[in-house]
């Protein structure tokens, strides 16, 4: 959707970008899996993960965002800045271990 907004809404000056970020222990996920407390929802997430010893936070997110929005990047249209630690270029391992730690 991004890159074809970008390509429509480009002739008037206007950037579409977008940001995809991993899963982060938002009060809705805790809610989601059933874990109110941060750090169990995040040991959870980080079995999963494929970049170890680093926890997204969402400042994280909010940071890649702001970049998209600065000047900083006044020539970046039709990106989609996949904030995931590499996971999407990897394998279904958060499937799996959601299903394992839940089963």
């Amino acid at each position: 959707m991004a890159k074809n907004l970008s390509v429509e809404l480009g002739q008037y000056g206007i950037r579409v970008n977008c940001v995809s970020p991993f899963a982060t222990a938002t009060p809705i996920l805790r809610k989601a899996v059933g874990m109110m407390e941060k750090n169990k929802v995040e040991d959870v997430v980080s079995l999963c993960a494929n970049l170890k010893g680093v926890v997204l936070e969402l400042e994280d997110i909010a940071e890649a965002a702001l970049y998209l929005g600065s000047d900083e990047s006044t020539y970046a249209s039709g990106m989609n800045l996949v904030v995931d630690g590499g996971y999407s270029l990897t394998n279904l391992a958060f499937s799996n271990a959601i299903k394992s730690q839940f089963s």
